[in-house]
């Protein structure tokens, strides 16, 4: 009896999390969200872009689309985790020389100019 109750109680704790697991997904998908420091990190299938190295404010992209994408304030960091390589520009409307940030990997820019827009190729 013991086990039952405690079998039905963990799914009643479970499905509220779930769901809002999934209401909040859609979320994502409707644009670019800017969080502040502290805030939840990137999701698998987004395009994460950060003001500094991994710090400061966030943006994030739920599966990008090959349409240029201004980005709310200049890059310097990216988390791709979306299964798309990203092509990313200095500029605001995808014109000039790109960086190419492979599917499922993350870098900086240091040592280049922030990236100002991008798109998924």
């Amino acid at each position: 009896m013991g086990l039952r109750i405690k079998s039905i109680l963990t799914v009643a704790l479970s499905v509220p999390a779930l769901a809002m697991t999934l209401f909040a997904a859609p979320a994502l998908a409707d644009g670019p969200v800017t969080r502040q420091p502290g805030e939840p990190v990137c999701t698998n299938g987004s395009a994460c872009f950060y003001e500094t190295p991994w710090e400061g404010k966030t943006s994030w992209y739920a599966n990008p689309g090959s349409e240029c994408v201004t980005l709310p304030f200049p890059a310097f960091g990216v988390f791709n985790l979306t299964d798309k390589r990203l092509d990313m520009y200095a500029t605001a409307d995808c014109t000039g020389d790109a960086l190419s940030e492979p599917a499922n990997d993350f870098h900086t820019w240091q040592s280049w100019q922030p990236r100002m827009s991008f798109r998924a190729v």
